[in-house]
């Protein structure tokens, strides 16, 4: 069975796209997306005397004719960003609830346009895609992703795929950031656990965990302290591992075949627990980049793979 993987694509319209072609492209038998799928900002472009202006990456963007809009908001939305436009006396009246309530609504409003393109490209393709959520992802888009007609969410089931079970666990681990869907190192074991004993063959079972597995090469991220600044080391950032103590007790517990990751975007990377092959693919969704892992799995338990880019 031949396996695409990919994640952590953060509202990323264009790799997002790519996303949903890259079965076809390689000839994959399945499709895996391994969680986050929000973008992290709405950004505001404010209007002002018939001028657009908005910032983000630390610059300064303006327009002054409105029919290049669309230009400025695909931009943004390739980003991974949400654009929002709006008076500047409008903006002005904003509060906090109210900024909660825009960004609720710009993620919702792009999840489901993503979910409907991805039904309709894995569907025409006949190649099935299993879904879970990442640590940045809310609740409330669950519903979405549930209603997928074709996908399917596969976060906290197995799923059979040609003989193969795929055991899914999306979310992350408790951080700084306290992001939406965050668990404990106990509950993620819990999680992980009650899935495992339901497995018949492990020799034939993946992993698609979205956090890597604790101390590896795929899960050195940048440190950051309280107030969610980079820590320094010197004249370099500071890193460290990241990932979950209780993922990587359960794939040297457990011992799969294979286990996909994502999470930590600057470790893109292959590692061994025993005789599980892990992978995160690592992401460049702000580049409109697909990094992905196209997996050969046999069913004698023999693996290979290739890190993917374009």
């Amino acid at each position: 069975m031949k396996i695409f993987y990919a994640g952590d694509l953060h509202g990323g319209e264009t790799a997002f796209r790519k996303f949903t072609n890259a079965g076809k492209f390689y000839h994959a038998d399945i499709v895996i997306y391994g969680g986050d799928f929000t973008g992290k900002m709405v950004v505001p472009i404010v209007e002002n005397s018939g001028v657009y202006t908005c910032r983000y990456y630390g610059s300064t963007v303006k327009v002054k004719k409105a029919k290049e809009l669309p230009d400025l908001e695909r931009n943004l939305r390739d980003a991974g960003f949400y654009p929002f436009i709006v008076s500047a006396e409008e903006l002005n009246r904003l509060n906090e609830n109210d900024a909660e309530r825009i960004i609720k609504e710009q993620q919702i409003n792009v999840f489901r346009q993503w979910i409907k393109l991805a039904d309709e490209r894995f569907k025409t393709a006949g190649i099935p895609c299993i879904m879970i959520p990442g640590s940045v992802d809310d609740f409330y888009l669950d519903e979405l992703l549930n209603a997928g007609s074709y996908v399917q969410n596969g976060d906290g089931k197995i799923i059979e795929v040609d003989g193969f079970e795929i055991l899914s666990v999306g979310g992350g681990k408790s951080s700084v950031f306290k992001y939406p869907r965050e668990f404990s190192e106990v509950e993620l074991a819990e999680k992980i656990g009650n899935l495992a004993v339901k497995v018949k063959d492990l020799n034939k079972c993946i992993f698609n965990i979205h956090i890597p597995p604790y101390n590896t090469d795929l899960d050195q991220g940048t440190l950051y302290d309280d107030e969610l600044k980079p820590v320094l080391d010197g004249d370099s950032l500071a890193t460290a591992p990241t990932g979950s103590q209780a993922v990587r007790e359960a794939i040297e517990k457990y011992q799969p075949l294979l286990s996909l990751h994502g999470h930590v975007h600057e470790s893109r990377g292959v590692t061994t627990l025993g005789r599980t092959i892990c992978i995160n693919t690592g992401t460049d969704y702000d580049q409109g980049l697909l990094r992905g892992a196209l997996v050969d799995v046999s069913t004698e338990g023999k693996v290979s793979y290739t890190l993917t880019a374009g």
